[in-house]
């Protein structure tokens, strides 16, 4: 058990009988409890964001470069509930990476539901002045919404991204990555 005792002193003209001791059994300084409370607002604010489902990963690619015949997979774990379940591609790369923007095919299939998809999506990398659009220092961090997958509950999504560019190998990608959450 943590006493804290705190004295204060009024000013009167018997200080003696002005000493007064508050004893706080149990508990932490105020600037303490202020701190609790803020976390425990965040945290709060986290639990209520609604979102009971996600899945985000990332595969890294090989140093000597993503070959157009090299295929990138994913796979969710089952869905909790039926419903349409926003999807978002990422992409990392490095100062190597040639181009201005990046062509995927990215293929979908839900397992037991039989949904299946598949589109060629493009990503731009730099605006037209050739300064790049994505977050980092040395290696820079891309994403690309995709458009949104109706899932029943209980399906698996299985995801294959292989890119569309015409050279083979592509060198300055160093991590694809796949986030879906409802």
């Amino acid at each position: 058990m943590t006493v804290h005792c705190v004295r204060r002193f009024c000013r009167l003209s018997h200080p003696a009988h002005c000493v007064r001791r508050f004893c706080l059994l149990n508990r932490p300084p105020r600037q303490l409890q202020l701190e609790m409370k803020k976390y425990l607002f965040a945290l709060a604010l986290t639990a209520c964001t609604g979102s009971d489902y996600s899945y985000s990963h990332y595969e890294a690619i090989s140093n000597d470069g993503w070959k157009r015949t090299d295929t990138i997979g994913f796979t969710t774990g089952p869905v909790f509930h039926n419903g349409l379940y926003s999807e978002q591609l990422g992409l990392r790369t490095n100062s190597l990476f040639p181009f201005m923007s990046l062509t995927f095919i990215v293929s979908q299939e839900a397992h037991p539901s039989g949904f299946c998809r598949t589109d060629t999506v493009n990503m731009t990398l730099t605006d037209p002045d050739g300064h790049l659009l994505g977050k980092g220092i040395s290696h820079y961090q891309y994403f690309l919404p995709l458009a949104p997958a109706p899932l029943a509950s209980g399906d698996t999504l299985t995801i294959s991204v292989t890119h569309n560019m015409m050279r083979s190998p592509l060198e300055g990608v160093t991590d694809v990555g796949f986030t879906i959450e409802n």
